[in-house]
């Protein structure tokens, strides 16, 4: 999972639902970065209008479409064009754009 990937909420977390989100809710990654292993994403009703954007825990997502986002305009967005920010999820490991693991476990996140 990566910048502008179509994802889809797993588990049910009163911090979503509160927000309106529930299992099930399809929207889009709409930051680069990865922050205290969460993306933020965006929610969108089916006539566009917009429901939320909020922080989702990686591990409450399944990505649905990845986009054809490149990690040279993963690395433009970044603060400070920095690429050791951590912004992509891949076979269960948050990476940044040099490859270095930031979770030791796949999947094992916290």
């Amino acid at each position: 999972m990566k910048w502008l990937d179509e994802v889809c909420v797993i588990v049910s977390k009163k911090r979503y639902e509160d927000k309106g989100i529930k299992v099930g809710a399809v929207g889009t990654i709409l930051m680069p970065e990865i922050r205290e292993n969460k993306f933020y994403v965006g929610f969108c009703d089916e006539n566009g209008k917009e429901i939320a954007n909020l922080e989702i825990d990686i591990e409450d997502l399944k990505l649905l479409k990845s986009s054809n986002i490149t990690n040279q305009d993963i690395l433009e967005e970044l603060p400070g064009k920095d690429p050791k920010w951590w912004c992509r999820v891949e076979n269960g490991y948050i990476l940044n754009l040099l490859n270095e693991r930031k979770n030791s476990i796949p999947y094992k996140y916290n």
